[in-house]
């Protein structure tokens, strides 16, 4: 029997809910909606497809890290209306990172747990 979700993952994701914003090579803005050592569930506004590969950039702690990850999914989350009237597509994207450093991923534990002990993790850069 196949594992599921959570049950799946290397790595205990933590919810962001869309308070910090990163910026995808491949995707250009995206609000961050949860995040582990190991990856992370994007919203964003343009297609994508799963294998590609590009850069996340998030402010970590006042300092810009830009995160290798590769597209593992994409999907159709739900639809809005812009400023002109016209409706556009949201898209949930799951991410993987690769080829972190040590320090990177320090960086990244720091960050997570700064959320954890109850107080808002810093801003990421759009």
């Amino acid at each position: 029997m196949e594992k599921k979700g959570a049950e799946r993952r290397r790595h205990p994701r933590f919810v962001v809910g869309g308070k910090a914003k990163g910026r995808m090579t491949a995707i250009y803005d995206a609000s961050l909606v949860d995040i582990s050592l190991g990856g992370a569930m994007i919203e964003h506004a343009h297609i994508v497809r799963p294998g590609t590969l590009s850069y996340l950039t998030l402010d970590l702690q006042g300092r810009e890290v830009n995160l290798r990850c590769r597209v593992i999914r994409s999907v159709v989350h739900r639809h809005e209306v812009d400023p002109e009237g016209e409706q556009i597509l949201v898209y949930r994207t799951g991410i993987e990172y690769v080829d972190l450093s040590d320090e990177t991923q320090q960086r990244l534990h720091e960050y997570i747990m700064a959320g954890l002990e109850g107080s808002t993790p810093p801003a990421a850069e759009s």
